[in-house]
């Protein structure tokens, strides 16, 4: 066997750890398959997590279209579930049945369906935004919940 060399690889572990690593019968042949097992799943699991919204709306837009029947106005709609206050002088509900919109009145009813599974949900808007380029809906996490949505998409807004 071959007595792994540390020097190399060492240099950003803190003190204690090289003295474990030095006094240790640690050898090349077996650390080696391990750190290329680690790094190997390591980068799978940063590439399997990235879904649209944490791609990006560019991405979102380049890699989307609306679909299914609706009545109303395909849009795409994103959801929050932290804040405070609304703008319409309210406090946040992330639980409730809320959303908001740049141009609707506060205390507008608009009923909001998910064309991948037919689940609708009346919200009730409350707040200004989003004031992201292309994304019309902010729903509280509650609405979105409620009608099956769980990462920015289409919908029907009716």
């Amino acid at each position: 066997m071959i007595a792994f060399d540390f020097e190399g690889i060492s240099g950003g572990l803190p003190s204690w750890i090289k003295a474990e690593l030095q006094g240790s019968s640690i050898v090349a042949e077996s650390m080696r398959p391990s750190f290329c097992i680690f790094g190997l799943a390591l980068a799978w699991l940063v590439m399997s997590t990235s879904h649209a919204h944490s791609r990006g709306f560019a991405w979102f837009f380049a890699h989307s279209r609306p679909h299914g029947a609706c009545s109303g106005q395909h849009v795409v709609a994103t959801f929050y579930s932290s804040g405070r206050r609304t703008a319409s002088g309210q406090a946040f509900d992330s639980s409730g049945y809320t959303a908001a919109h740049r141009m609707l009145p506060f205390g507008s009813r608009v009923t909001v369906m998910n064309p991948d599974n037919g689940r609708s949900a009346t919200v009730v808007i409350n707040d200004r935004g989003p004031f992201s380029r292309g994304v019309t809906l902010d729903l509280a996490r509650g609405a979105a919940r409620a009608i099956g949505m769980y990462r920015t998409q289409w919908v029907c807004m009716l």
